[in-house]
C-alpha cells in the first residue's frame, strides 16, 4: 500500500486554504495543470517543486531549477531540498506550503465555549468591575455624593472597554475570519479588574511600609498588564505569526513604558524627587512604626537650616531675577 501524504496551501491568516491528498510516492507542484498541486502564483514555476521520500522514509522537499527557488516558511537563503520531518511548512514565490505524513499526529480537539458561556462571564466581570470602580470612587469623595462624580466614570469606562474590544474583534474579522467580540470583552474585563486590583495593592504597600519607590513605579505593574492583556487577545486570535506578532507589540509596550519613566526621570532631575506614598489610608494599615517625635522634629530642623542656608545663598550668574 501506497504511503499518504497531505500538502496544504497556507492562507495569509494562516488557515488552510486548500488541502490536498497524494496516493502516490512522490508529488509534483507548479503552474501547469499536469502537476498534482496547481498552484496559482505567478512567482511559481510551471514545474517548481519535488516532494518524495527520501531512504529513510521521510519526505523531502527539492527545488527543480526554478528561478525564485525554495525556502523554509520564516527563512532568507534558498535551498535546493530540505527535510520535511523538521520543517514541514516551506515557501515557494508567495504561496506557503505545509506537507505531512497520513501517519502525522495532530493535537487533541479543544474544549467549545458556547457564546452564551462568554456573555455570562462577561456580565458577571462587568458587574465586579462597576461595583469596585464605583466603590473606589464613593471612598475617594471629599464632597457630598452626586451622580456625575460617581456615574460618568463608569460610563466612560464602559465606552473605552466596547472601543477597545471592538478593535480587536474588527483585528480578528481581518485576520481569522471570526470577530470573536464576547471574548476579547471578557478578555478587557478581566485585565480592568486586574488593574484595579494592582493600583489598591500597590497604594497600600506604599504606605503600610513607607515605600516610596512602590508609588513611583507602580505604573510598571499597570505596563505588565496591558502587555498581558494584549498576549491574551492575540493567543484568542491564534495570528500565524504569533511569534513575530508578540514581539512587535511588546517592543512597543516597553517603547511606551521607557518613554514615560524617562520623562519622570527627567521631571525629577529638573525639580526634584518628589515625596509621596499615595493617597492616605487608615492607620491600622502601617506596617512600618511612625517616627519618634524627637527624631521628626530633628530632621525638621535639618531640612529648614539647609532652606535658610539656600535663601540667602547668592543666586548663580544668568539666574532670573525678580523682575523678570
Amino acid at each position: 500500500m501506497v504511503p499518504v501524504m497531505w500538502i496544504e496551501l497556507i492562507a495569509r491568516d494562516g488557515g488552510v486554504a486548500l488541502r490536498q491528498r497524494i496516493d502516490a510516492e512522490e508529488a509534483r507542484i507548479g503552474r501547469a495543470f499536469d502537476n498534482d498541486l496547481v498552484v496559482d502564483d505567478p512567482h511559481v514555476a510551471p514545474h517548481h517543486l519535488r516532494v518524495y521520500r527520501g531512504a529513510d522514509g521521510e519526505l523531502v522537499a527539492e527545488d527543480l531549477g526554478t528561478l525564485n527557488g525554495l525556502y523554509t516558511e520564516h527563512g532568507a537563503r534558498r535551498v535546493r531540498s530540505l527535510s520535511l520531518a523538521r520543517e514541514p511548512v516551506i515557501r515557494i514565490g508567495r504561496t506557503t506550503l505545509r506537507v505531512h505524513d497520513g501517519a502525522h499526529e495532530v493535537p487533541p480537539e479543544r474544549p467549545l465555549t458556547p457564546p452564551g458561556r462568554h456573555v455570562r462571564w462577561d456580565a458577571g466581570l462587568a458587574v465586579a468591575l462597576f461595583a469596585a470602580v464605583l466603590l473606589g470612587n464613593w471612598l475617594n469623595l471629599t464632597g457630598e455624593p452626586n451622580a456625575n462624580a460617581l456615574v460618568l466614570p463608569l460610563l466612560g469606562l464602559a465606552t473605552i472597554l466596547v472601543a477597545w474590544s471592538g478593535i480587536w474583534a474588527l483585528l480578528s474579522r481581518i485576520f481569522v475570519g471570526q470577530s470573536l467580540f464576547a471574548l476579547h470583552l471578557r478578555i478587557a474585563l478581566t485585565a480592568s479588574i486586574a488593574l484595579v486590583l494592582w493600583a489598591q495593592v500597590a497604594e497600600i504597600a506604599a504606605y503600610a511600609l513607607a515605600w516610596r519607590e512602590m508609588s513611583e513605579y507602580a505604573g510598571l505593574g499597570a505596563w505588565a498588564v496591558l502587555a498581558a492583556t494584549c498576549y491574551a487577545h492575540l493567543h484568542a486570535m491564534g495570528p500565524r505569526h504569533m511569534r513575530m506578532a508578540t514581539g512587535v507589540l511588546m517592543a512597543l509596550i516597553v517603547a511606551g513604558a521607557s518613554l514615560q519613566y524617562f520623562q519622570k526621570w527627567a521631571s525629577r532631575t529638573e525639580n526634584g524627587q518628589r515625596v509621596t506614598l499615595g493617597d492616605l489610608k487608615p492607620p491600622v494599615l502601617r506596617a512600618v512604626p511612625l517616627a519618634k517625635p524627637d527624631d521628626f522634629f530633628k530632621r525638621t530642623e535639618t531640612v529648614k537650616a539647609r532652606v535658610d542656608a539656600a535663601r540667602v545663598k547668592e543666586p548663580p550668574p544668568g539666574a532670573l531675577s525678580d523682575s523678570d
